[in-house]
């Protein structure tokens, strides 16, 4: 393990997603019913500005402790808060002079110049997302070993509206999926949480093309819904339909553990 040094990377215990995370916000704008980081014991913080503790200087120093380490595990990008916050400005693409300016210029996202500081390193990341198309503009900066992930809630834009109000919408996220596959960058989905069982599978049947590999956990903290669902079963129909599109448990798709438990 190399987590010695590390200022805003930081290992992951039980290697959810990643073994190494880095969150860049402290907060959400897209203000999800279900968001475990929302609850009286987890404050969030700022959704508009980068925390300190995730500054280009840190990241650029723990990126050279991992290289010294020849550590090339994926960084999760990120657990908390969204590196493509739907409510935050720099998501913007360059207007009037500054799209002319150099590569360099001001006017990137602090979340493109991330991943560009991961790319000057060559060290693979993984984003995961609820923001859509807005990450789009930053396909061209992937190699080979990153990952690009969108979370897939519900099939339809009226739950995803109550229940995800100020995220893209379904259709949006989908679409960065196909944009981001069709470029030949590797795709995963976390559905997570399962809210509705049938939405869940309707969307790995209609993304499986599209996705090289996913997540699949239970909903938690809601004790009504989930007594209403009969996880075992719900456990073997996603095993069925996950198989059905050619998916290998380990290498095409994962049950978090209170699914894998679900028997």
């Amino acid at each position: 393990m190399t987590s010695s040094g590390l200022k805003a990377i930081y290992e992951r215990p039980r290697g959810e997603y990643a073994e190494l995370g880095l969150n860049l916000y402290a907060g959400c704008s897209h203000n999800c019913v279900y968001c475990y980081n929302k609850k009286d014991d987890r404050p969030q913080g700022r959704y508009d500005q980068p925390t300190k503790k995730a500054s280009l200087q840190n990241i650029q120093s723990d990126l050279m402790i991992l290289q010294s380490a020849r550590d090339k595990r994926h960084v999760h990008i990120s657990f908390v808060g969204d590196p493509y916050d739907m409510g935050r400005r720099d998501n913007d693409k360059p207007k009037g002079l500054a799209q002319f300016l150099s590569d360099d210029c001001s006017s990137d996202s602090y979340t493109r110049s991330v991943i560009k500081t991961f790319r000057a390193n060559d060290h693979p990341f993984i984003i995961l997302t609820k923001g859509g198309m807005l990450a789009a503009k930053d396909f061209d900066l992937y190699g080979p070993n990153d990952w690009f992930g969108v979370t897939l809630t519900f099939d339809n834009d009226t739950d995803s509206k109550k229940w995800e109000p100020g995220a893209a919408l379904p259709a949006d996220r989908i679409a960065a999926l196909k944009e981001a596959h069709d470029l030949g960058i590797q795709t995963w989905v976390s559905c997570e949480p399962v809210i509705y069982p049938a939405q869940t599978l309707n969307l790995i049947e209609t993304t499986c093309n599209l996705v090289d590999f996913f997540w699949v956990g239970k909903l938690n903290h809601y004790h009504e819904i989930e007594a209403k669902i009969d996880w075992p079963k719900f456990r073997n129909d996603v095993e069925v339909s996950l198989q059905r599109c050619g998916k290998e448990q380990g290498t095409g798709y994962r049950l978090k553990h209170q699914l894998v438990e679900a028997r």
